[in-house]
C-alpha cells in the first residue's frame, strides 16, 4: 500500500515506522526539519511539497493537531482514501460530508506523555482499540484500506458512532485529564516522596498541551457536562467526610 501520513509527531512517526516495517511505501510530510532527517534516516521518506507527495496515494493520514486537521480537510483536494487519528470525530465528519470526501475517522486509544520524535513507539498501539467511523462518502475498499492498516499496527479496529465517540472520550479521557491535573496540583512539592500511585494518576495529565486545548475547542460541550457530573460527585465525598458521615461515604463509594 502506498501510505503518505501528514504530521511526523508522536502519533504520526509511530505510525510511519510501525507501517513502514508491514512493508507499505510510507512517506510524510512534516515541518520540523531535524523530524525529516530522523525519519529519512530510518527509510522514511519525506518532501518538501504537500502537493507532489499526495499524488497516487492510497490513502492519507491526518496526524496533526485538530485545527490544523481542520484547515487541512478544508483546502485540500483528496483523490484517495483519508483518515484521521484526532480524538474527536463529529466536526471533521461534519467537514468530510460537506466536501463529499472518502474519509474515515480513525482514533487510536494509545498515547504516551511525549510530543514530537521523543513519543515515537512502534509498539504503542499493539491490542489497543482503534475506532473508526467511516463517512458516507467512504466505500467498502476505503474501509478495508483503513482496517489493513490497523492490522498492521496491531490494534484492535471497532466501527463506532461519532457523537456516542465524542460522548465516550470525555468521559473517559478528556475530562480525566483535569482529574489528573489537579492530583498534579495537589502534590506539588511533595513530588519526592510520591509512589507509583501518583504517578499512574499524573500521566495523563502531562500529555501534550496543544492537543488538550484542541479537544476543548472541538468537543467542550461533552467535556463540560462530564466535569459537571465529577464535581457532583467529589462534592457528595466532600460533604460526607466534613460531615463524618462514614455509612454515607462507603455508600457513595460502593454506588
Amino acid at each position: 500500500m502506498n501510505i503518505l501520513i501528514i504530521g511526523g509527531g508522536a502519533m504520526g512517526g509511530s505510525m510511519a515506522l510501525r507501517l513502514f516495517s508491514c512493508d507499505h511505501e510510507v512517506a510524510v510530510f512534516e515541518r520540523e526539519k531535524q523530524t525529516n532527517n530522523m525519519l529519512r534516516d530510518r527509510g522514511i521518506k519525506t518532501g518538501n511539497s504537500l502537493e507532489e507527495l499526495l499524488f497516487s496515494r492510497d490513502v492519507v493520514i491526518l496526524a496533526v493537531p485538530m485545527n490544523v486537521e481542520e484547515a487541512i480537510l478544508e483546502e485540500l483536494n483528496f483523490s484517495s482514501t483519508v483518515m484521521d487519528v484526532a480524538s474527536v470525530m463529529t466536526p471533521f465528519q461534519k467537514i468530510a460530508r460537506r466536501r463529499m470526501l472518502r474519509f474515515v475517522s480513525g482514533h487510536p486509544m494509545a498515547g504516551n506523555e511525549f510530543a514530537g520524535s521523543a513519543g515515537w513507539d512502534v509498539h504503542i498501539f499493539e491490542n489497543r482499540p482503534f475506532l473508526l467511523s467511516p463517512s458516507p462518502f467512504a466505500n467498502q475498499d476505503d474501509i478495508d484500506t483503513v482496517i489493513e492498516i490497523t492490522n498492521c499496527l496491531g490494534s484492535r479496529p471497532k466501527i463506532v458512532e461519532p457523537l456516542s465517540h465524542d460522548r465516550m472520550l470525555s468521559r473517559i479521557s478528556q475530562s480525566i485529564y483535569y482529574l489528573s491535573r489537579a492530583a498534579i496540583v495537589l502534590g506539588r512539592g511533595f513530588e519526592e516522596y510520591t509512589g507509583p500511585g501518583f504517578a499512574s494518576t499524573t500521566r495523563l495529565g502531562k500529555q501534550n498541551q496543544e492537543m488538550v486545548v484542541d479537544m476543548a475547542r472541538y468537543n467542550g460541550s461533552n467535556i463540560v457536562e462530564s466535569l459537571k457530573e465529577a464535581e457532583s460527585y467529589l462534592r457528595e465525598v466532600r460533604m460526607a467526610i466534613e460531615s463524618g458521615d462514614l455509612e454515607e461515604l462507603n455508600k457513595i463509594i460502593q454506588r
